[in-house]
């Protein structure tokens, strides 16, 4: 059994609902978890959109933290071909809040 359906089964037998316990745990999966955090630098798990750079079968897949696809290319390839479009992504589609 893993940690996460120890806690969901705890919150549950504590008086939680399924679906409240589950977003309870959802909420708290988002919650910064920087004991001493800079106030210039937020730690964010909710909506967060770094560049990720997977290699897959002889290919690099470039996207966002959130999910967008910005393409793959070849290892021996510059890996600036992804941040044109991240940077794109990042100033003119992500809501500022």
């Amino acid at each position: 059994m893993s940690a996460r359906t120890k806690i969901l089964d705890a919150l549950q037998r504590a008086g939680h609902d399924e679906a409240g316990a589950t977003a309870l745990l959802a909420r708290a999966d988002k919650e910064p978890r920087d004991p001493a955090p800079n106030p210039d630098f937020q730690e964010t798990l909710a909506g967060g959109h770094a560049l990720i750079v997977e290699y897959g079968d002889c290919e690099m897949h470039g996207s966002c933290q959130c999910g967008k696809r910005f393409g793959i290319t070849t290892p021996d390839a510059s890996l600036d071909t992804f941040v044109s479009p991240w940077e794109r992504h990042c100033m003119t589609e992500v809501p500022r809040g």
